[in-house]
């Protein structure tokens, strides 16, 4: 009789509180052989429960979640848990492509060093390392770059922001596929194997990603990310292209975290430069604070490449482990959605499906599901704190078109935006006609039989909006003039037409309002769809 023992997907972090933890790690199916009694997991006295990620033949199989007793698993009820996930086809091994590994990094010397030992295990023939360093405060990644990996290469970007990072990592990369990961996560030694087979699936793909499952669980606020990310519930492989809507995803393509993160993901080099690359004010380091991977992710769908997710890919993630940082992560996961939103409803290619899944998204911000891998619910179980802490990612997506917007400007002015050519001062208009359509929409509300400060509410709303926007659209202004003139263009064009039914003696101000609120609304809709820039 054999003993098999197991160690965590990623070493412990901190202490263990045992009413909410979960001990995680990878079982090879192949290893639990008839002969085996006793399973034994490394640390597991610290925990009641294990939740182990089967592989067999390289391929991911699924999950399965046991009691713990005494750090031991039962080995008979590992069998059956293991026979009752689905079979899979062996891992394919295809011939290797070049593959470069982008790690974006800014001041966390101690976390990167964890993962770039992982990445120096990885077993495949034709790879290279390249550490991105994001306007670093200190020269800690450049130090331990030299003393402890010196045949990575550093890149440093003073461009503070995850897109520019990755921007670097692309021009920098020698390899025809560029691989990115993060600084607080663990490859597995196969990940790169599985990247090149995805895009060994077919000519088209653009993109490969792969599952990202929970790498510690050790208390409450690493089980509330755990349920609240879709990136380790990613165990089946897929292929996603425009043309080819999946029927079980009705929000296709606007599908949150089913293509995947930005912690696990490849893309091949030069279709993603001929993209215009990562877009710069989005990402973490910026104000939007995210949203670049989900960007990304749709902007090569909408170019006709294909996306594919492959469970094999493999690649742990270690949670904020505190309340305070799981807070900041939240709103940054906010506001980089609701900046990314901003994009997609200023993009003639992406708006009528976006308005048309609109109830469907808004439904599932306010009630997102949370349940775990094992389709565990959790969402009752959560403390109050935690559940504020949904509520403030909620509230952070109302954020997000100011932040992109402010991002930008900042960028624009010290030299350093970059990103695909659609979003130069097309987007800009489009931006102002949409404010201005809204603007038109106010006033032709204001006609309607309303309560008559509802009414007076909305015709205000127009006039200080609709005609000034409009104008604003294909007319550059200094940022700190336009909250004065938008409005003062607004109140000088409804003195001019007051001034004009005076004197033509044609006073019928519910006729005059319709045909101005109807004016505006019909030039913001040409505005918006005119290709000529300001």
């Amino acid at each position: 009789m054999t003993t098999l023992t197991l160690i965590p997907a990623m070493p412990l972090h901190g202490d263990v509180d045992r009413a909410a933890a979960i001990w995680v790690g990878l079982l090879e199916a192949t290893d639990l052989a008839d002969h085996v009694d006793t399973i034994i997991l490394a640390e597991g006295e610290l925990f009641d429960r294990a939740r182990l990620l089967v592989r067999e033949r390289g391929a991911v199989r699924g999950y399965v979640t046991l009691p713990l007793t005494a750090g031991a698993l039962d080995a008979q009820a590992l069998r059956v848990a293991v026979a009752a996930l689905p079979e899979v086809p062996p891992a394919p091994r295809p011939a290797p492509a070049s593959i470069t590994v982008v790690v974006c990094t800014r001041d966390r010397a101690g976390l990167l060093r964890d993962a770039l030992e992982a990445i120096r295990a990885i077993e495949y023939p034709a790879y290279e390392v390249v550490v991105v360093d994001n306007a670093p405060a200190t020269s800690e990644t450049r130090d331990l770059l030299a003393a402890e990996f010196p045949d990575f290469r550093y890149v440093r970007e003073d461009a503070a922001g995850l897109s520019h990072a990755r921007n670097a990592g692309l021009r920098a990369a020698a390899g025809q596929i560029v691989a990115f990961t993060d600084d607080d996560v663990a490859v597995d030694p196969q990940w790169l194997w599985a990247i090149a087979a995805g895009f060994a699936r077919a000519g088209d793909v653009g993109c490969v990603s792969g599952v990202v499952p929970t790498g510690e669980l050790r208390n409450e606020v690493q089980a509330y990310f755990d349920a609240r990310v879709s990136w380790s519930k990613l165990t089946t492989a897929r292929e996603f292209r425009l043309s080819d809507p999946p029927a079980d995803l009705p929000m296709f393509p606007f599908c949150v975290g089913e293509f995947g993160t930005g912690a696990n993901f490849a893309v091949r080099r030069d279709g993603m430069l001929a993209l215009g690359g990562f877009d710069t004010a989005l990402g973490v380091g910026t104000r939007t604070k995210g949203g670049e991977d989900l960007d990304m992710f749709l902007r090569l769908l909408y170019d006709g490449q294909a996306i594919v997710v492959e469970p094999a890919a493999l690649v742990w993630h270690r949670h904020r482990a505190d309340l305070d940082a799981l807070t900041a992560q939240a709103i940054g996961y906010g506001r980089g959605f609701g900046a990314w939103a901003t994009t997609v409803l200023l993009d003639p290619r992406m708006l009528g499906a976006a308005l048309a899944r609109a109830p469907r998204a808004v439904a599932r911000l306010v009630n997102k599901p949370m349940s775990t891998v094992d389709d565990a619910a959790t969402s009752s179980a959560l403390s109050a704190e935690a559940k504020r802490v949904g509520r403030t990612e909620l509230a952070s997506v109302l954020g997000g078109p100011a932040s992109y917007f402010a991002e930008r400007r900042a960028q624009r002015e010290a030299g350093t935006l970059a990103g695909p050519a659609s979003r130069g001062p097309v987007m800009e208009r489009r931006c102002w006609a949409s404010l201005a359509g809204i603007g038109g929409v106010c006033g032709l509300l204001g006609l309607l039989p309303l309560p008559p400060a509802l009414s007076l509410a909305f015709v205000a709303l127009f006039i200080l909006i609709g005609p000034g926007a409009l104008v604003r659209a294909w007319v550059v202004l200094p940022p700190h003039f336009a909250p004065l003139v938008i409005p003062a263009i607004g109140i000088s064009a409804l003195l001019l037409l007051t001034t004009g039914i005076v004197y033509a003696q044609w006073w019928n101000p519910v006729l005059w309002l319709f045909a101005l609120a109807g004016a505006t609304c019909l030039g913001a809709i040409v505005s918006f769809g005119a290709r000529r820039t300001a």
